[in-house]
Order: C-alpha cells, then structure tokens, then sequence
C-alpha cells in the first residue's frame, strides 16, 4: 500500500513538472500556452509589444492573467480585459502580505484603480520592476512630446 502511495506521488511530482512553468514571465521567457492564448483572444493591439505576463490560474491556462505592454497595464479575467493606458497612470503602489504575496496597486487619471496580487514564490517583485520601468519610460515619452509641442509653438 505504502508502495503505490508513494508510486502515485512520484507520478503527480512528474506530471506537475512537465506542464508550463508559472511565475511571472518577460517576454523573452514566455510559455507557448501563453502566447497562443494572447492571439487567439486577441488580448493584445497589433501595435503593442508584451513586457510582462502573469497567469493567475493554477492549471495555467491564460483565463485569468495580469498582462504588460509598452502601452498599457491589462487585467483579463472571465474572457473580459480591463486595461490602463501607461501614460494615464499616476501612482503604483506595493505591498507584501505574508499570506497573499505581492499586492499592487495602480491609480489611473480616471480615478478607476486596477489591484494585481502575484501569489508568493511568483516572482511578483519581477512584474512590479516591468511595471515601474515602463511607466517610467511612458512618462518620459509624455515630457518629451510635451517639450516637442512648446519648441514648435515657440518656433511659429
């Protein structure tokens, strides 16, 4: 009886090892379930690059997921996105809860929030960086087009 205890545990460890890895993704290390499931649902614009993936699901199937681009933060859940524009972004703030993980949450100029919690052991601190660096790089891109305007204002 102990044999095949332990033979079924021996095959669960195996089969939970050959499936997709979870975590929190870069784009450069993302799983092919994920890919396809980003396509065939048409997360993503054609004109957005992906940063950042995280599966919320525990058989990994991409239902529900935290997603990042070089243009927006997307929540995706129930077959519905909620997304905010990076630019539209004015506060990221984290928290690490013992039990949870990692909480974060994003203030937009909407004044709709957007909450995304990255189990523990999930790299969540991976996401956050991504998160941050690419707000970062969006409000950067905003002052530079600012300064553009007033240089051809200035010229006119």
């Amino acid at each position: 009886m102990c044999f095949i205890c332990l033979l079924l545990m021996c095959g669960g460890v195996v089969w939970l090892a050959s499936g997709p890895e979870g975590g929190v993704r870069l784009s450069n290390d993302m799983e092919e379930y994920a890919d396809e499931y980003l396509a065939e649902n048409d997360i993503l614009n054609n004109s957005e690059s992906l940063i950042a993936y995280y599966d919320v699901t525990i058989m990994l199937d991409g239902t529900e997921a935290a997603i990042l681009t070089d243009e927006r933060v997307i929540y995706h859940k129930n077959g519905r996105s909620t997304s905010i524009p990076l630019e539209d972004i004015v506060d990221i703030r984290h928290r690490q809860d013992p039990l949870i993980g990692d909480i974060i949450e994003i203030d937009s100029r909407s004044g709709l929030p957007m909450k995304i919690e990255i189990s523990l052991f999930n790299r969540g601190e991976t996401f956050l960086n991504a998160l941050s660096n690419a707000w970062d790089n969006a409000r950067h891109d905003a002052r530079e087009e600012e300064l553009e305007e007033a240089r051809e204002e200035v010229q006119l």
